[in-house]
């Protein structure tokens, strides 16, 4: 059995009756308040402000107070159980004879000084040329001789084909001093080794000077 709502709890049934009831009241009471009062003119009081006064002080400079020196130490006699030593006599009062240095050989030439003079004179021209890293450099080295490998035999008849990148250190005069690292089949590593050092480059400039490099040279080895 379904249970409906009652007639007296059911809202739905006097909904609009109770709207149009609210909708005319609220009229009713805005045209009496515009009847009663035609003129209406809302009064804004404006809030006053205290005025804000900037009071600028003299301040006097600082001035730095040097301190006075500090006193001098006071001399401290020597105590000594020589007799012939006054007993007043100080340390400032005191005379050493160096006379008897004059008797002494002269001491031996230091050659560690001449071997360390050579060290820094190795290490200036080290700093000179000084190797700086690709990415640093003003003007990359320029390939001016590229010198192609030759094709191994034993490559060549197995039918193998590859891609070699060779490390080399190009010098201020554009040459490749020495390589280093060699990525590749290792069978094209000697051709490629040869082939590497036979190039030449225009150098890299730093600060407007040549510099040394390390470059990354790639070979192809592939049969056409």
């Amino acid at each position: 059995m379904i249970r409906g709502k009652q007639p007296e709890a059911d809202l739905r049934l006097r909904y609009r009756r109770n709207l149009g009831s609210a909708f005319a009241l609220s009229l009713l009471l805005h045209g009496f308040v515009f009847v009663l009062f035609p003129d209406i003119e809302p009064k804004v009081h404006a809030r006053s402000e205290a005025p804000v006064i900037i009071q600028l002080e003299d301040i006097p400079p600082t001035r730095q107070e040097r301190q006075p020196p500090p006193p001098s130490r006071p001399v401290v006699p020597v105590a000594t159980d020589s007799p012939e030593v006054p007993d007043d006599l100080t340390i400032e009062e005191t005379d050493i004879d160096f006379s008897f240095l004059d008797d002494l050989p002269p001491p031996p030439p230091r050659v560690r000084r001449q071997q360390e003079t050579v060290v820094q004179e190795i290490e200036l021209e080290e700093d000179e040329e000084e190797i700086v890293e690709l990415w640093k450099v003003e003007k990359q080295p320029v390939v001016t001789k590229q010198v192609v490998p030759d094709y191994p035999e034993i490559a060549l008849r197995a039918n193998i084909t590859g891609r070699v990148f060779v490390t080399a250190l190009i010098t201020t005069e554009g040459r490749v001093e020495r390589l280093g690292e060699i990525t590749g089949p290792e069978v094209f590593h000697q051709a490629a080794r040869e082939a590497a050092l036979q190039w030449e480059f225009e150098p890299a400039i730093q600060n407007d000077r040549p510099v040394k490099v390390w470059v990354s040279l790639p070979f192809t080895f592939r049969l056409d």
